[in-house]
């Protein structure tokens, strides 16, 4: 509830902001209609998330839509106004007058072509390639493993969103799926209304299908969703690890917003220096303490590389690697941009993606 009540008043909040700018700005700003409207789509954005399930589902979905477009016009709104506000600023100490209803009009403009080209770019993933090459491995032996992460499985992104990313990934040929967390959004009974795990079921990886956990997975019902996951095929790794092929250990971590202790991760390095040791940990923050246990390759997403233009200011910040590859000591870290996206179903930074690493044995 305390989500619901936060992000209920984030949207209010641009929404109220951006009505006022408009309203100031626009002839028809104060007309009836234009502030019915804005009433209509702010009320819908503040009760979406508090909507109960056993309302159809396609009212839900709609109601969903229009309250990520809504946040995302809302923000990019209240970005463009902040600007026209400093050029207003800058223009109060110049000679000259700007035409500052016309300047409005291109604010009000700028954000719907902005959303728009957001939503078209979240539905076009990309495909990232990785080579890794290792001694821990022999010579000729490879495994190609897909990652994806934050796939947020609910109210907007159902069945057919999962059936496509199956076919993407089936095309890829994959020896092991890896799901750095995130595989759900909020509550199950979405994702059971239309049955999108078993999408998944389909997913043709000889070597494997794995989960670790996300800050999502324990939103709703944590061991209902794991016992879910795993009847659909998925192997879910909780402070757990799997050994493939006698040569590759894949370890997955609980997420570290509910496990900060290192103790898991270093309990699971057992044999690193004997396995191509992988480990899945939703949150890129333990890279460093990942490479003074011997692991040889991390896999996370979360950050989403904010997302929004220009939030990656913001996750650069956050996170040692928010997004790309880089190498710590023996590690080599990759985070992914993730494949679907958290409220608004729009990208403006980094497309979604799967990365397919592929590991090389180079031992004689």
């Amino acid at each position: 509830m305390r989500i619901i009540f936060f992000i209920g008043t984030v949207d209010l909040l641009l929404s109220s902001l951006g009505y006022l700018y408009y309203r100031h700005q626009l002839p028809w700003g104060r007309s009836w209609w234009f502030a019915l409207g804005y009433l209509t789509l702010t009320l819908n954005a503040m009760v979406s998330r508090a909507l109960s399930p056993n309302l159809p589902h396609a009212l839900v979905k709609l109601s969903a839509w229009l309250e990520g477009l809504w946040v995302a016009f809302g923000y990019y709104t209240l970005l463009f106004a902040l600007a026209h506000l400093a050029l207003w600023l800058l223009v109060k100490l110049l000679p000259f007058q700007l035409p500052f209803g016309k300047i409005a009009l291109i604010t009000l403009v700028a954000s719907l072509l902005t959303v728009t080209f957001g939503s078209l770019n979240a539905f076009k993933p990309t495909i990232r390639t990785e080579v890794i090459t290792t001694n821990k491995l022999p010579a000729g032996t490879s495994y190609k493993l897909a990652l994806i992460s934050d796939v947020h499985l609910g109210r907007i992104l159902g069945r057919s969103y999962a059936e496509k990313l199956t076919q993407r990934l089936n095309q890829l040929q994959p020896d092991a799926v890896l799901i750095a967390g995130d595989l759900i959004d909020e509550r199950i009974s979405y994702v059971q209304e239309e049955n999108s795990l078993a999408a998944l079921a389909k997913l043709t990886a000889p070597k494997g299908v794995y989960l670790a956990f996300g800050n999502h997975e324990y939103i709703d019902n944590p061991a209902l969703w794991q016992k879910m996951v795993e009847a659909n095929g998925i192997k879910v790794l909780r402070d757990a690890s799997a050994v493939i092929d006698g040569q590759l250990k894949i370890t997955g971590l609980n997420d570290f917003r509910f496990s900060k202790s290192p103790k898991a991760l270093q309990a699971l390095a057992w044999e690193n220096d004997k396995y191509y040791s992988v480990l899945i940990d939703h949150q890129p923050r333990r890279m460093q303490t990942a490479s003074q246990a011997g692991y040889d390759l991390y896999l996370s997403g979360h950050t989403h590389t904010g997302q929004l233009f220009p939030n990656r200011q913001i996750t650069k910040r956050m996170y040692l690697l928010d997004y790309g590859r880089a190498s710590f000591g023996q590690l080599t870290a990759i985070t992914s941009s993730g494949y679907g996206f958290w409220g608004p179903p729009v990208r403006t930074e980094v497309a979604p993606e799967i990365v397919l690493i592929e590991v090389v044995g180079q031992r004689k």
